[in-house]
């Protein structure tokens, strides 16, 4: 990661982001609220949700990077004559930083959250999105050929974002077409509490999609 300063700029910039939301998102409430009676306080919760999800996006970038340059380098290919070989490699390339995705999710929400969600929701949403966070890094390194290729998927990894607005923005039963999505149920855990239904069907879509692009990718370096 030495080597390349975006890598090193991702580790930070989730609490840069979070930093923004916490102090810019008042100031311009303030404002609208002040000079057009337009309160972003319902909106809160979404923003909040933000962060949770755009942390492990940002580590899932780092691991799937690593991974492609490995891929191009043909390092990958010698791995697969180790111990290392198969399901293994991804686990650890994806698996372990996705513990530290976790990690600083909860440091990053619980010290700049504008929301104030409970813990038990700030615990079961990160957990979802760390999880969620494995599955978009197999998902570019199964479908990307190099780092280039790599770079341009990474950048539709928002799009997953988009189960976490319809909470908001659609009403149900609409809302349900992004079930699919683990962030859908990031923001189900957020708005509507910290259920246990919430967090088993969250972790079962991130095991479903992360399995389906382990197994495209271990297809192509096997």
């Amino acid at each position: 990661m030495s080597k390349d300063g975006m890598l090193l700029l991702l580790i930070f910039a989730p609490f840069l982001a979070g930093l923004a939301f916490k102090f810019a998102l008042p100031f311009a409430n303030g404002i609208l609220s002040e000079r057009f009676s337009f309160s972003l306080l319902p909106w809160y919760g979404l923003v909040d949700g933000m962060l949770i999800c755009i942390t492990p996006m940002l580590t899932a970038m780092i691991s799937a990077f690593m991974m492609l340059e490995e891929r191009d380098e043909g390092i990958s290919a010698f791995y697969q004559v180790t111990p290392a070989a198969g399901a293994s490699y991804p686990a650890a390339r994806v698996g372990v930083p996705m513990i530290w995705a976790f990690v600083a999710t909860l440091i990053a929400v619980f010290s700049l959250n504008i929301s104030s969600p409970n813990a038990t929701g700030i615990l079961f949403a990160s957990l979802v999105s760390a999880l969620s966070g494995a599955f978009l890094a197999m998902m570019v390194v199964a479908l990307a050929q190099n780092r280039v290729e790599g770079l341009a998927l990474s950048k539709l990894m928002g799009i997953s974002l988009l189960g976490l607005a319809m909470v908001w923005f659609a009403p149900a039963p609409y809302s349900y077409l992004a079930a699919f999505l683990p962030s859908y149920w990031i923001g189900e855990i957020l708005r509507s509490g910290a259920s246990l239904f919430s967090l088993v069907a969250g972790v079962v879509m991130c095991g479903l999609w992360t399995a389906i692009f382990t197994r495209l990718f271990l297809r192509k370096i096997v």
